[in-house]
Formats: C-alpha cells, sequence, structure tokens
C-alpha cells in the first residue's frame, strides 16, 4: 500500500511537470494582481488622510519578503520567480512609501521606523553574503532559501499582527481582505509550483502561508467587517 503511495505520488509529479510553464505563468500573473491588492489599501489610507489604525508591518515584510525571493530567484535562473518578486518588489516600495507618507500618529511611525530599519539591514546583510561571501554556491542558494521561508511566513502572516484588536473589537475591519484573499489564492499556486520544480523553499513556505491566509479569511465568515462600538455612535474617524 505505501509503495502504491509513493508510485501514484511519482506519477503526480509526471503529470504536473507537463504544465510547468502554464502553472508558472498562471502563478506570475496571480501573484502580480495579488501585490496590485495593495492599492485599495493604500487608497483607504490616502482617503481617510492617514494610516488610522492600519498597520505598515504589511508593507514591511512584503519589501523583506520579494527582496528575498528576488535573490534567490535569481541564484535558481527561475525567469518566472524573477520577474514576479521584481515587480512585486518596485510595488511593496511604492506602498511602503505611501503608507509612511501619511502616518501622522507618532506611535505607528516609530513602530514602522523601527521596521523599516531592522529589515534594511537585514536585506543589506543578505545582498553582501550572496555577493561577497567565498562559499560555495549550493551551500548560498541553501541559506537564502531558508530566508526566504521566513520572508513568506512574515509576508503571510504579518496581517496577523491585528488578530489583538479582531478579537477585542469583534470586526476584521483592519485586516485587508484583498490582500488576505489573493495571498490564499497565490500560496496555492506556488506550492503547486513547488511540488513541480522539487523545490522545498518553494513548497513548504507556500503550503504554510496557504493555511494561515486560510485562517484569516475564516476570521471575516466569524466576525462582522463593521465595528461594534460604531455601533454604539463611538466614531473613530481620523
Amino acid at each position: 500500500m505505501g509503495l502504491n503511495s509513493v508510485l501514484h505520488f511519482l506519477d503526480l509529479k509526471m503529470a504536473l511537470q507537463d504544465y510547468k510553464d502554464i502553472i508558472a505563468t498562471v502563478a506570475t500573473i496571480v501573484t502580480i494582481i495579488q501585490f496590485l491588492s495593495g492599492i485599495d489599501i493604500c487608497r483607504k489610507i490616502i482617503k481617510q488622510g492617514s494610516t488610522g489604525d492600519i498597520s505598515g508591518f504589511p508593507f514591511v515584510g512584503g519589501v523583506f519578503s520579494t527582496s528575498t525571493w528576488l535573490t534567490y530567484s535569481l541564484l535558481l535562473w527561475d525567469a518566472s520567480m524573477s520577474i514576479t518578486n521584481a515587480v512585486g518588489l518596485t510595488l511593496q516600495v511604492i506602498y511602503l512609501c505611501t503608507y509612511v507618507r501619511y502616518c501622522i500618529a507618532s506611535g505607528p511611525w516609530r513602530t514602522v521606523r523601527r521596521q523599516m530599519l531592522v529589515t534594511t539591514l537585514v536585506v543589506a546583510a543578505i545582498q553582501y553574503y550572496v555577493f561577497l561571501s567565498d562559499d560555495e554556491n549550493e551551500t548560498i542558494k541553501t541559506r537564502i532559501g531558508l530566508m526566504c521561508c521566513l520572508g513568506s511566513i512574515i509576508f503571510c502572516a504579518s496581517p496577523l499582527v491585528s488578530l489583538a484588536e479582531v478579537f477585542r473589537t469583534q470586526s476584521t475591519d483592519m485586516l485587508p481582505f484583498p490582500l488576505i484573499f489573493a495571498t490564499f489564492l497565490v500560496s496555492g499556486l506556488w506550492w503547486l509550483y513547488g511540488i513541480i520544480i522539487q523545490n522545498s523553499f518553494v513548497k513548504y513556505p507556500n503550503l504554510i502561508g496557504f493555511g494561515l491566509s486560510g485562517f484569516q479569511l475564516f476570521l471575516f465568515i466569524v466576525y462582522p467587517n463593521k465595528r461594534k462600538d460604531n455601533v454604539t455612535g463611538e466614531s473613530r474617524a481620523v
């Protein structure tokens, strides 16, 4: 029975191999659409004139994740992943700049500034290691792949920083639904692509991201998108 399961899995991978280019193209397009979902968040920020209770961590995490994956995809000479993350990094930087521009409250500004500083230092250290290290190329790929896993998990889990507020207000108003839903779809596609190219660093973090984003989508079912304290007439407009 165990042997039959292994053979069935191998047959599945061989079958998926025939659709590698199609899946890669679809994953690239859908991922870029996912990155564009940040426009909706930035539009909300611009409309209200401030970041309000929207966390900047998803954008900081997005910059870290896309920059690290771009480095790793260049090491692999994978065109689909390189194009996807180059576009993603550009958009995430624009979103982060927009957030900083409208982050007028001192508390959130100090928080996002610390996050940006740490991210800049880590990304700079990664680039230094990749281009100036004397390590073997395979060793570099493995270590950068591990960093990519961390970056993907941070990016997918970043909306969870608002989890306490979600439970307190019993509202998902502060969660970016377009970003979470797109992450759910994208993680599933890249997980499939990871199976095809037999790369654990692509496969497993996207499987985790698929589960994390699925949990966040479940919160939209459990809680409405309207704050309880808004019902009592309390205004939170900034």
